[in-house]
Formats: C-alpha cells, structure tokens, sequence
C-alpha cells in the first residue's frame, strides 16, 4: 500500500500478537466547477451562473465568480464569495464599466486548492449619451424644520440619453453651480424624485434647484429658496469662518466685543503660533501677534478685564509640556511672560476660569509617564501681584480634559476623564470661602474635550465625545435642560467662549472621517425662539 494509508483498525489475536490493518482513504483533489451562462446584462452589471460538479472528496470552503478587465481572472480580481455548497448558483456582478469586455470564470475552493471553470467573455451595454441636456423642475420646499426640510425635481424630458445622476443642489447664495455647499444623489432615470435636505442651520436662508446628468452633460430645474425655522431654546447661526484653517486644541478668550483665537494643531498635526481677533460688530477676522511661548496645545484660558491669558500646555504623544504663564495685551498687540505655574510636573488638559482680577488653573494631566498621572490642585493667580497662590484641592476623582466656567464669585468644573472613564460630575468653587460643592451632574451622557461658558447667570455646557447634544444649567435653580443642538457637526477640542448675551463654538477636530478638523465659528443666541 502506499504510504498515504493510514491505520484505523487494530485486531488482537489469541496468541498475544498485534496486527495492523489498514484503511484506505484518497487525497482530497481539488473542485470541478463549471461557468455557465452570462445574462441579464446592462451598463454596470450582469448575472454569472456557475456550477460546483464535484467538491474532490473535501467541503467546498467558499465559492462564486471572479472577474477582470483582461482573460484568465483570479480570486486576486474582483470575486463574489459564497459558503459552502455544490450544485449551481447565479452572482449578480456590479460596478461595471458602460461599453466595456471583461472577462469571468466560476471558481470553488476546497483544502486541496482553488479550481477555475471556463472562461466566458461579454460587453456591457452602451450608455445612450442623448443630444441636448435633461429638462426638468424644482419641486417646492417642504417639511421645513430648523435643521432639515424636503425637495426634489421631476425631469420631463431626458434629452434622448439615459439620466445617470440628479438630485439637489443647495447653498446658502442663489448661484451654487460650480461650488455648492451640499448636493444630493437621489437615483437615475426621468420621472418625480424626492431630496432630504439635512443638516441645515437654524434661521438660514437657502437657495436649491434640481439637477439631472445624462451623456451631453448637466441641466438644472429653477432656482427655489426658503428659510429654516427657529428652534426654542436658542439658535445657532454660523459665522465667518476661522481664517487660519482647521484646527484642533487652540485657545481662546474674549474681551469686550472681540473673540481671540489661535494656536493648537492644524489638520496635519502641526504646532501653529498664529493668533487672531475677531470682531463681533463686523465678522471679520484680524491677523494679530504671533504667540511667542510653546505651542503644543491643550491650552488653559481666560481674560480679566482688558487682557488676555494663556497658559500651560503638552502634547501627551510626544511628553512635551509647559508651565509658562503669557498674557496677551490687544491695546499694544503684544505678548509678556507672566509667572509660570509654580509646581512640577507640567500638565495638558487643565481648566481655566477668571473671577474679578483673579484667574484660575486647576487639575489636568501630568508630563511625564507615572504612576499617577492625573492632577486634583487647584491655583489662584493675581493679576496685580503676578504671584499663585495654591487653593483648596478639586474634591472630585483627579482628571483632564474637563470643561471650567464661572459665574459671579462662584468658580465651576465639569464633565472630563479620569484615564478610565468619562465623568459627568460638575463641582462649585466660592471664592469667598475656598470651599467646594458638588451639584446637579451634567445632563447629558459622561464625557470629555467638551465646551462650556457662561452667560449672565446660566451656565452652559457641550459638545466633546463626537456629540453635539448642549445644554444650559441655571445657578438659581441648580437644574440642567437641553437646549438646541449644537448648529456644526459634532467635535472634540473646540474652543467656547461668551460675548455679552452670545456664545460661541468653533474649531476642534472630527472623529468621524475627513475633514480631520473644523475652521467654522458658531454663535448661540439663548434668547432667540
């Protein structure tokens, strides 16, 4: 026998003797399989039929078509996959080629190997290019909320070609043609379609117009506007973009009826040192001073009268950190080293507060890989002695990445990552009498990198965790209620800030895909209904 028998029966004989018998079991061969028809064939797609005759005494392990452009495709091409099984089977093939030879075979794989079946070759069909463009209409605008509304188009006449493409067109300026804000892809051929328009911003006029596609090129319906409602509890209007780019982890304050910002990481993870001023009245943006300390981001700041501060900061991947102290003078556009924070190691994610001429800096993350890399102090520094002077410590679980506000003499810490988890804790600080209370926890889910501010007495708390959900906590009442959703997408690491009876969000960075970061500005109006 050969060597590919193996032994599976023992006998045992009377007179104590052993005897080995062998049973004879074949190789496994690979599959027979067969390619058998090409049908149903279009522009883009095509059914293959293929047929499993024999699996070559081993389970068929997966099977189905592959094909390509050139003779003999492989399971390297592109392939359809299916589990095991023999007997005959149909692949439905797409994202083809309009007027286009390729070339398919059926296949099957068994633990012995890939088997191939014939090769059979087609043509996808021609697209009808037509003469002239579509015509078509705008469909009115409908279901209007603050955020979304509905639209769509009825081509009339496909310009004797097939339509490939329509949808809608919209933007917040009547001509969107070449550069619209978004556009919708809502299927192919002539007849009525119907458009979601989504993500809209609240108390915003925008203009939309259908569009169809065939072979001669694109047509449009008319040009149709309509205005989003007001939501109650606030509204988001988006002002003029961040002209320094995206960024990420930058800082930023007000004084008077003027934003600044700067610094942080731009989308390829660049350090930046610009620094700008925006002007509420006009919405313009001002190049100011470059700032002249370390610029790794994950800033502390905060004003006190007509000066600006920025402080601490590290880039925890690279363990680059800083305790200088800088304030920024917009009367002389100019930068002076203030006192740095007096304790070691430097930290990143801490918070910032002012209370009168008093600024504040407390918790966040430690320089350095320890054991205990989380800070729970808290540090007071005067504007007119240049000196800290260390505080009662955070009573809550040591963290960073919180969000720090305050509120007349009252001193307020939130939300932020203890390494494990994501808190909600939200803590009161009185200056009068160093003492700290805890009160209502954040309304929303735990989180952190979010954003807070205050105005008059209302503070206000959101995005961070990828979400945009915000919220408004009352000092008086000690109670928490959602407002409208923050008006860009959802991010991390922005910057907030107030303006008088206005807040305002911008920047961060998105967790979910491309763009890596955000340059948008938005401005909240708790007043608006």
């Amino acid at each position: 026998m050969k060597p590919l028998f193996k032994i599976s029966v023992i006998v045992i004989l009377l007179f104590g003797t052993t005897i080995y018998l062998p049973s004879c079991k074949k190789e496994a061969t690979p599959p027979i399989v067969i390619t058998t028809i090409v049908s149903d064939i279009t522009k883009t797609t095509a059914s293959i039929g293929g047929t499993v005759t024999s699996d070559g005494g081993s389970e068929i392990i997966v099977f189905g078509v592959c094909w390509s452009t050139s003779p003999n495709p492989t399971v390297s091409s592109n392939k359809t996959s299916y589990n095991a099984g023999i007997g005959s089977y149909t692949s439905m093939i797409t994202g083809l080629t309009e007027n286009t030879t390729y070339y398919v075979r059926a296949y099957a794989t068994n633990s012995a190997g890939t088997s191939y079946g014939n090769e059979i070759s087609f043509k996808t069909n021609q697209v009808n290019k037509g003469s002239t463009v579509p015509t078509l209409t705008t469909t009115i605008v409908t279901s209007i909320t603050s955020t979304s509304a509905i639209s769509g188009g009825n081509i009339t006449d496909d310009g004797g070609g097939d339509i490939t493409s329509r949808g809608i067109y919209w933007n917040r300026t009547p001509d969107s043609d070449i550069y619209p804000d978004e556009v919708t892809t809502d299927g192919s051929g002539t007849g009525s379609f119907v458009s979601n328009l989504s993500n809209l911003s609240p108390g915003t006029t925008y203009y939309v117009k259908a569009y169809a596609v065939n072979g001669v090129g694109i047509a449009f319906g008319p040009t149709l506007s309509f205005t989003t409602s007001i939501e109650q509890g606030g509204t988001w209007i988006r002002k003029a973009d961040f002209p320094g780019g995206q960024r990420v982890s930058a800082a930023s304050f007000s004084i008077g009826t003027k934003m600044y910002l700067g610094l942080g990481w731009d989308d390829g993870d660049n350090p930046r040192i610009d620094f700008w001023e925006w002007d509420q009245a006009t919405n313009v943006w001002t190049r100011k001073a470059d700032f002249p300390g370390f610029a790794e981001g994950s800033f502390v700041w905060f004003s006190i009268g007509t000066k600006g501060y920025i402080g601490t900061s590290g880039n925890v991947y690279t363990n680059d950190f800083t305790t200088k102290f800088w304030e920024y003078d917009p009367a002389g556009n100019s930068w002076i080293q203030k006192a740095s924070l007096p304790i070691t190691p430097s930290r990143y994610g801490a918070v910032g507060f002012s209370i009168g001429t008093k600024g504040y800096i407390g918790i966040g993350g430690k320089s350095g890989f320890i054991s205990d890399p989380y800070y729970k102090d808290f540090w007071e520094w005067d504007q007119e002695t240049n000196i800290w002077t260390q505080k009662a410590d955070f009573p809550g679980n040591t963290r960073a990445a919180a969000v720090g506000f305050s509120i007349g003499n009252k001193g307020y810490i939130g939300t932020g990552y203890d390494g494990t988890n994501n808190s909600k804790e939200f803590w009161e600080w009185d200056q009068a009498t160093n003492v700290w209370t805890r009160r209502a926890d954040f309304g929303g889910t735990s989180r952190s990198y979010a954003v807070g501010f205050s105005i008059g007495n209302k503070g206000y708390l959101g995005t961070g965790g990828l979400l945009k959900d915000f919220w408004e906590w009352d000092q008086a009442t000690n109670v928490w209620t959602p407002k409208a959703n923050f008006g860009g997408p959802a991010r991390n690491g922005a910057v907030g800030v107030s303006i008088g009876d206005k807040g305002y969000i911008g920047t961060g960075m998105n967790g979910n895909g491309q763009p890596y970061a955000f340059m948008d500005l938005w401005e909240y109006e708790p007043n608006l209904k």
